[in-house]
C-alpha cells in the first residue's frame, strides 16, 4: 500500500461556503476543490513505508491524536472518498505531532531508560523491524517530523488530505 499526505491552506469562508457547500450538492470529494480553489503547500510520501501505519503506530504509543492528519475524528471533512480523506487542521497543534516523533526519536539514543520509556522504546523497535522502516524507507521519520514543522506557523485554515491506495 502506497500513501501520501499532504497539506492545503484554504480561507475558511471559501471552505465553508463554497467547497463544503458544493460536496453537499454534488457528493463530490473535497480534495478535488482544494487543488482549484486552496493553496497546495506540500506533500509527503514515502516509497515503501505506510505514512498511515507510522501515524497508528504512535498514536497508540503516545496518545496524540494522528487520527486527525488522516482525516478521522471529528475533524474529518466529508465527503470523503475510498482512498482520500480529509480534515481541519490547527496548524500549532502540528508541534505536537512533531514533539511526539522527537519523543520516540530520543528514546532510541537515550542510555538509561525508565520502565515505561524502555516498554514504549521495545513496542516502536517492533513494529519498525515489522515493516522494515530502516531498510525500506530510511529517515522517514526525521522526513515526517521535518514535513510537519513546516507548516505549523500557518494561518488561517490548514487542511489535510491523506490518500492510501
Amino acid at each position: 500500500m502506497k500513501d501520501e499526505l499532504t497539506f492545503y491552506a484554504c480561507d475558511t469562508k471559501v471552505l465553508e461556503e463554497k467547497i463544503m457547500t458544493r460536496d453537499m450538492v454534488e457528493g463530490t470529494e473535497i480534495a478535488g476543490h482544494l487543488e482549484r480553489m486552496g493553496q497546495h503547500l506540500g506533500t509527503i510520501y514515502l516509497q515503501n513505508v505506510s505514512i498511515g501505519e507510522i501515524f497508528n503506530k504512535l498514536e497508540e504509543l503516545t496518545g496524540a491524536p494522528y487520527k486527525f492528519l488522516m482525516g478521522r475524528g471529528e475533524r474529518r471533512l466529508d465527503p470523503s472518498g475510498p482512498i482520500t480523506y480529509c480534515g481541519r487542521q490547527i496548524p500549532s497543534e502540528l508541534g505536537e505531532f512533531s514533539f511526539q516523533i522527537d519523543y520516540i526519536q530520543r528514546l532510541k539514543k537515550k542510555a538509561d531508560l525508565n520502565d515505561k520509556e524502555r516498554e514504549t522504546l521495545k513496542k516502536w523497535m517492533e513494529f519498525e523491524e515489522k515493516v522494515k522502516m530502516e531498510e525500506n524507507d530510511a529517515g522517514s521519520l526525521e522526513a515526517l517530523k521535518k514535513f510537519l514543522n513546516k507548516y505549523k506557523g500557518r494561518t488561517p485554515e490548514l487542511i489535510s488530505v491523506y490518500t492510501r491506495w
